[in-house]
């Protein structure tokens, strides 16, 4: 390959050397690739012995490899925040994955590079990177597209997409811009729990799935290099691998990340490829940290990095002539404190040593003890003690960004107070005088969670799952994370009353947990109680303005109520968050149908199911407008779509079932009845019908018994009258005329009541 003869320099001045003929810093593209949950010493570059990862080996040979790169917080959205922003959880703001959002004042890589004429484009592989966290400023184009409408009770580990998918976009879009300088970020998500690689690795790392994710991932990054190779673009191109945290594999204790934080889920890899002839196969042995990469990047292209920030450029260490930059690591991990009710952590790594603030501190020599097994805190206090007062002066300069306000009258505080949705939005985790438990003493307590979890996900084990969910909260009722899950479980299994207890219970230990919110306002949405519903996702968007599902779910229930105008509103603001959001649109053909405008209404439902077949309510939607069509034999079919797709839909089974009612086909009504009870134990209004059917089939024992249960269940609901009409008619067939008198003279009551209202 030929060079330039020119030396060029990185904006701070360091030599960096020669590029290819015909490039200058100013042609210089980035692709930037995020290794979610990979672990340093897993690469075979990092000394791991198993040919796993060929290509980000090659990366190595080919760049610089940095031997001592660690994150910021062994979380996703954190650390992702403080690789582009080049600032420490405290100072961005973003603590936790969820009920967090980088702010908009903060200044981004994507940002900083499109004020330089990048075209950006940023694509990631889990919901906890959604564009709703703020994390895609500064991308022009951003793909990340999560359904959570499929989701009953959606957690955001759950939601996610393969690399393969995610390469695919990435690399549809760099055909489109590569003529032009881009920025390109592309997240593989496939190293996190739970370990399901896709063939031919699931066969070969069948006993380590983990090592098989891993593998599957470096095959994808094979991929972009083969299309940067392929179009002439590796010579202009940067490229970086870098880790946003690793996974403790059973180290001290810790199956998988979030909790702890030593060196198995800070230290992750970090390798720069870049066209500079004089930063090829080197390697940085000195600490360098992930708020580091983007000055450093920025440095290469020779712009500058102006503004407050914690990283700095580590190129004068990549060229050698600076073997120790002399730099300190800070890290954090809050995740037992806002999930558990435990202490959080902190992190201080210097030189050869590492502090961890915890409520039984712990300092450690890295070179003698890279394990971290050995904690000398007792014998080394003199050291332990200033370290400890550096963490607290980043404690005393901390700015942890804007919380969202809740804005609530009090009315509706006591409203959402009765239901469940209880306190208002705390703060973060302080460090008062109150003692609380030591992460270390509580690990057994967290593998039991992780050990639930990935029950639950296997179909054969979800009874065990459920059963260690209980034993968790009998053991510590003061989980936090345990009881939403225990709410989810319920809910799945329609046990209605239980998920509510349960979630409930959640919120007691933290008010303001916006998944318990949204689960909870997801148990009464399913059991007809839509004005709980509604209260808890306004609830929900006080905490988290920019939940663009919230507003979506709204907008469905007022579309229910014929608050149109209302609804579109709502329905605005969700597709301005989420552009693609299929729910939004199906939503919105709902409300088009709502204001007799069928053509419009059907042409927003099949474009949503065009960008989600498996849809769920978009088949519903059509068979609604069928029936406005009275083309009741294409509403039945449509109708048909929504239960076989989405199993236990019993709004479509009940619906299917007045349909066949409109046509006289008893029995069909009858199955189409049972099966939406069935799916929905709680829903009064199938009961009520049943209960009429029932009874004009002469069965007065069970329409009586399915009429007392409607009424149960929502006493004061539209359709309560119904039940007491058809128990006064069964009782007068029975010669009951006083029971009877009474039941009609209550259904009167209602009736009229209902009329008033």
């Amino acid at each position: 390959m030929a060079f330039r003869d020119r030396q060029y320099q990185t904006a701070g001045g360091t030599v960096i050397g020669r590029l290819p003929s015909g490039v200058r810093p100013s042609d210089l593209n980035i692709v930037l690739i995020t290794l979610d949950t990979t672990r340093a010493d897993r690469l075979g570059a990092y000394g791991f012995p198993e040919t796993v990862t060929p290509e980000l080996d090659r990366l190595a040979r080919e760049g610089v490899l940095f031997e001592r790169a660690v994150t910021a917080a062994p979380l996703t959205l954190p650390a992702h925040s403080s690789l582009f922003t080049a600032k420490y959880p405290p100072h961005h703001g973003v603590r936790d994955n969820g009920g967090f959002f980088l702010d908009a004042r903060e200044t981004t890589l994507a940002q900083r590079l499109k004020a330089h004429g990048f075209r950006t484009g940023g694509f990631v592989g889990a919901y906890v990177l959604d564009r709703s966290w703020g994390i895609s400023q500064g991308f022009d184009t951003y793909f990340d597209d999560f359904d959570l409408s499929k989701y009953e009770s959606p957690s955001l580990g759950e939601v996610e997409r393969p690399g393969n998918d995610v390469a695919d976009h990435a690399l549809a879009w760099l055909e489109t811009v590569r003529s032009f300088r881009f920025f390109c970020w592309i997240h593989f998500y496939d190293a996190h729990s739970p370990y399901n690689p896709p063939e031919p690795y699931q066969t070969r790392f069948a006993r380590r799935p983990y090592l098989g994710e891993i593998a599957f991932v470096d095959s994808q990054v094979g991929r972009i290099r083969s299309f940067l190779e392929t179009h002439g673009l590796l010579d202009r191109t940067v490229i970086v691998a870098v880790g946003d945290h690793g996974e403790s594999l059973g180290d001290h204790g810790e199956s998988t990340h979030g909790f702890f934080v030593y060196d198995s889920v800070l230290r992750v890899p970090l390798l720069m490829r870049t066209p500079y002839d004089a930063l090829r196969a080197r390697r940085v042995t000195d600490l360098v940290r992930s708020v580091d990469v983007a000055p450093t990047l920025l440095d290469l292209l020779a712009i500058p990095f102006d503004g407050r920030i914690d990283g700095q450029s580590v190129v004068p260490a990549m060229t050698g002539p600076t073997r120790d930059m002399g730099l300190v690591g800070y890290a954090e991990a809050v995740y037992p404190r806002y999930h558990f009710g435990w202490g959080d952590l902190r992190s201080l790594t210097e030189g050869r040593f590492k502090y961890i603030d915890a409520p039984r501190p712990e300092l450690y020599d890295l070179v003698q003890d890279p394990g971290e097994t050995r904690n000398i805190y007792a014998d080394r206090r003199p050291l332990a003690d200033r370290m400890a007062a550096s963490l607290q002066s980043m404690d005393s300069a901390r700015d942890e960004g804007p919380k969202p306000k809740v804005d609530l009258d009090p009315d509706a505080r006591v409203r959402l107070a009765a239901l469940g949705y209880v306190g208002t939005f705390a703060g973060g985790p302080s460090r008062g005088p109150q003692r609380l438990a030591d992460p270390k003493d509580k690990i057994d307590v967290f593998n039991l969670l992780v050990d639930a979890r990935e029950k639950l996900h296997d179909a054969n084990a979800s009874e065990r799952g459920l059963a260690t969910l209980r034993q968790l909260v009998a053991t510590d009722p003061e989980v936090i994370d345990a009881w939403v899950m225990l709410g989810n479980q319920y809910a799945h299994r329609h046990e209605f009353n239980r998920a509510l207890d349960a979630l409930r219970r959640a919120l007691a230990l933290k008010p303001d947990y916006d998944l318990a919110v949204f689960n909870l306002a997801g148990v009464y949405r399913a059991i007809g109680r839509d004005e709980e519903a509604l209260l808890g996702y306004r609830r929900l968007l006080a905490l988290d303005p920019r939940n663009a599902q919230a507003h979506q779910l709204v907008a469905q229930i007022l579309v229910d109520r014929r608050t149109l105008d209302e609804a579109e509103k709502e329905l605005q603001v969700a597709l301005d968050l989420q552009p693609a959001m299929a729910a939004a649109r199906n939503t919105l053909g709902a409300l088009r149908l709502k204001q007799g405008d069928l053509d419009s209404g059907e042409r927003e439902i099949r474009a949503a199911l065009s960008q989600n077949p498996d849809l769920r309510l978009a088949h519903f939607n059509l068979a609604l407008a069928a029936e406005r069509r009275n083309d009741l034999n294409t509403a039945i079919a449509e109708y048909k779509k929504e239960i076989d797709s989405h199993p236990g839909s019993y709004m479509a089974e009940f619906n299917l079932g007045k349909v066949f009612e409109t046509l006289g086909k008893v029995s069909e009504e009858e199955d189409a009845f049972r099966a939406a009870v069935n799916s929905n134990p709680a829903f009064a209004e199938g009961h009520l019908f049943l209960a009429k059917l029932r009874l004009d089939r002469g069965d007065l024992h069970e329409a009586v018994q399915l009429a007392r249960r409607g009424i149960e269940l929502n006493p004061e609901a539209e359709f309560a009258p119904l039940g007491h009409f058809v128990i006064a008619d069964a009782y007068t067939r029975q010669g009951r005329g006083a029971d009877a008198s009474r039941e009609a003279a209550e259904g009167r009551r209602l009736a009229a009541r209902v009329k008033v209202h």
